[in-house]
């Protein structure tokens, strides 16, 4: 546990550096730091708790940084730079690449980034809701969770986008014509199926199935 809140700790560290250096609006606001430190930090803790000292859990934490500098910046700026989404690509490979022997579901994340980037792609052409940056958000978060979960993660991405939508819409903070930085709803997708897996999904079957 020692070593998950040390190693965070560092990864908080620079990630706040980062945000601070890429975004002027970014470094007015100073809750930014506590935020950043709160949740990899937290988010790591549950991460060992529930997958241990495994490559899982390893690719889990390194995620968290990079999902939350992508989502504060898209949220601020409604940008994201491709240096940070092809950096997180990069690490997330040298790790597979290092656990391979261990792993034996390495070859599900070698076909993940290509459906991920697939279906976003179509997805971004046919709603025009999504930008480049978001696809390859995408792909680096499809590459980290596997094949298995690609398909849900899009899926689970655009029920939390929509949820938050028509709240906002209900409460007259934004109209139905206003686009919305995706990021924010891709990262937190990410995590809930790190943290849930698929058990979300198959809540939501069983509740169609009642109301049925």
């Amino acid at each position: 546990m020692i070593y998950t809140i040390t190693i965070s700790t560092i990864l908080a560290y620079f990630t706040n550096k980062y945000l601070h250096i890429k975004s002027k609006e970014i470094n007015k606001i100073t809750y930014n730091t506590s935020i950043i430190y709160f949740l990899t930090i937290s988010l790591s803790i549950l991460i060992y708790q529930k997958y241990g000292l495994t490559p899982d859990a390893i690719r889990y934490i390194f995620i968290i940084p990079f999902l939350l500098v992508i989502s504060i910046i898209d949220y601020q700026n409604s940008y994201i730079y491709d240096i940070s989404v092809l950096s997180g690509i990069i690490i997330q490979g040298v790790i597979l690449i290092s656990s391979m022997n261990m792993e034996k579901d390495f070859n599900t994340h070698i076909s993940a980034p290509l459906i991920g980037f697939i279906i976003s792609f179509i997805l971004a052409k046919i709603t025009k809701g999504l930008g480049d940056g978001d696809i390859g958000l995408f792909v680096l978060c499809s590459l980290t969770l596997g094949h298995n979960y690609s398909v849900y993660l899009i899926f689970l991405s655009y029920i939390v986008a929509f949820i938050y939508c028509i709240y906002m819409i209900l409460t007259k903070k934004k109209s139905i014509k206003e686009n919305i930085p995706f990021a924010p709803f891709i990262s937190l997708a990410t995590i809930l199926i790190i943290l849930t897996g698929n058990s979300l999904l198959i809540s939501y079957f069983n509740i169609i199935n009642r109301v049925l």
